[in-house]
This record gives structure tokens, C-alpha cells and sequence, in this order.
């Protein structure tokens, strides 16, 4: 997964909640998940923008299955 992709899942899974994050992480293998733990935990502060940006980019992928 590439540096951005690995950013926009990590700021996907903190908007969906602890919750809703924990059942997508535990579908995942431990490599994804220590990379995704730690971009999420590198992540100090995300913009209202760049949350509603991934959001949407997430939303049109999804459209797209």
C-alpha cells in the first residue's frame, strides 16, 4: 500500500470510530495492521478538508464496486 493510501485508511478508520475501525482491523493481516496502527498514531491533527476528502474518495470507490 502506498505512503498516501496508507494515510487515507488510517484517516478513514479514525473517522469511523473506534468501533467500526476495530472490526475492519481485525479482517486484516498483522503487517497491515502495525502499518495502519502506526500511521494512525502518526497522525497528530487532520484537517475538516482533507477528512471529507478521503470521505468522498472512499464514497466514489465504493459507488464504483
Amino acid at each position: 500500500m502506498a505512503d498516501d493510501g496508507i494515510e487515507k485508511s488510517a484517516i478513514l478508520l479514525i473517522a469511523l470510530g473506534e468501533e467500526r475501525a476495530a472490526e475492519v482491523l481485525r479482517r486484516l493481516g498483522p503487517r497491515e495492521v502495525q502499518k495502519l496502527g502506526l500511521a494512525m498514531a502518526a497522525l497528530k491533527s487532520v484537517p475538516r478538508a482533507r477528512v471529507e476528502e478521503v470521505l468522498d474518495d472512499f464514497s466514489a470507490k465504493a459507488d464504483e464496486s
